[in-house]
């Protein structure tokens, strides 16, 4: 099924052919580079910029914002950048993020004609694993290193995560999930074992929501049961780790156990059933499967066609479902069972909805009719059940730092 839920860009279908596997990729010095990357990631040591700037009295770009609208805690194993451009009058200045080793831009004048970019480079000397967005637009970098430990700017290890295959096989690895303005590269890590390290990458143009504040006029039920609520919302709209793009802008991540039930939100008919993975973890070729329940909803007066609207429940637990295509069902009728199949770096829900159940379909907003204090839209850092929003004392608070940030 070509769902919506990690569609980067519009050319979904040919994605997966882009979900590479390779050892120590070329070194930035293939590329012709007249030394200027070492001078970069030299900078931090040497007291300098860190950002292959100017050295000139130009005001500081901006910093790396945390991640949005996700929970500390709920990423283990990703380590998360959206890479600003730099402010006003920084134009050669940038500002990486504080665990990198440096950030510069790509001027053309400093390489051969005719210079090959490629998406990712291994120095083989020192490890230091580059990322290079060559091309006009912003792009989202996907980057797993599995064996071997993930060095930050100051040689400490990065947290590593898990990856579990179909076939049950877990690795250790630590994922990049990096937003890269053009004509940038960054100088993301070192590898401690170049050689030895397994790289496995999805490079995509970045597609931003066409409408950002759609929003359907629809309101939903609270998708999971009341058995083990109140539930913390780990990820909300817009959120760094995998909300920033137009297939994904609105989507809500709750945090439960496996085998919590599934709800259906409104009445309606079921339209996809997916339920036969039970991969999971953070390696980016996850992205391109998941288990999954989509159901198409009636609308108030029980009409389906006047307003689509299209909900999808993502990374349920494998052979859980309780209804097959065609099927109908009533608000609140149980669906399936909570996992984490797929993209998770933890077990939770993954819920969103389109109006239309094209592959390339951008998200559309829907409320939660909560009866405490009326129609809400969950974010990150706190507690809800199906009454809307619950007090939990000692609970998370959404500060958007995950990994090393």
């Amino acid at each position: 099924m070509a769902s919506r839920k990690n569609a980067l860009t519009t050319r979904f279908a040919p994605l997966a052919a882009n979900v590479s596997r390779r050892r120590a990729p070329s070194s930035t010095r293939s590329m012709g580079h007249k030394g200027k990357s070492k001078r970069a990631r030299e900078g931090k040591s040497r007291g300098g910029d860190r950002g292959g700037g100017s050295g000139n009295d130009a005001p500081a770009p901006p910093s790396p914002p945390r991640p949005h609208n996700f929970v500390r805690d709920a990423g283990p194993g990703c380590v998360i950048a959206h890479v600003p451009e730099g402010g006003a009058g920084a134009a050669s200045s940038l500002r990486p993020p504080p665990w990198a080793l440096g950030a510069e831009r790509v001027r053309l004048r400093d390489y051969p004609p005719g210079t090959t970019f490629p998406d990712l480079a291994v120095d083989p000397d020192d490890g230091v694993l580059t990322v290079v967005n060559a091309s006009e637009s912003h792009r989202v970098f996907y980057v797993t290193v599995y064996d071997g430990a993930v060095l930050d700017a100051d040689g400490a290890p990065f947290p590593a995560g898990a990856a579990v295959d179909n076939d049950g096989a877990t690795r250790a690895c630590v994922t990049f999930i990096l937003k890269i303005p053009p004509m940038v590269m960054l100088h993301a890590a070192t590898l401690s074992d170049p050689m030895r390290s397994e790289i496995e990458s999805d490079v995509q143009d970045w597609r931003a929501h066409p409408a950002p504040d759609d929003a359907h006029r629809s309101l939903c039920g609270f998708p999971l049961g009341a058995d083990r609520a109140p539930y913390l919302c780990t990820q909300g709209e817009g959120g760094h780790l995998t909300h920033f793009f137009a297939g994904n802008q609105h989507a809500i991540d709750f945090r439960c156990d496996e085998g919590c039930d599934v709800l259906a939100v409104r009445d309606g008919v079921v339209e996809e059933v997916v339920q036969e993975n039970t991969l999971t973890g953070v390696a980016t070729r996850n992205l391109y499967k998941w288990n999954s329940v989509m159901l198409r909803c009636d609308d108030d007066d029980g009409n389906a066609d006047a307003d689509p609207l299209f909900v999808e429940y993502v990374h349920i637990k494998a052979n859980s479902a309780r209804v097959k295509v065609g099927d109908r069902v009533k608000r609140g009728d149980k669906l399936c069972e909570s996992g984490g199949v797929g993209f998770s770096p933890e077990p939770h829900l993954h819920f969103t909805a389109f109006r239309s159940k094209e592959p390339t379909a951008a998200t559309t907003r829907t409320l939660f009719d909560g009866g405490r204090a009326g129609p809400y839209v969950p974010v990150a850092g706190r507690w809800y059940d199906a009454g809307g929003e619950v007090c939990v004392d000692g609970g998370e608070e959404e500060d958007g730092r995950v990994a090393t940030e």
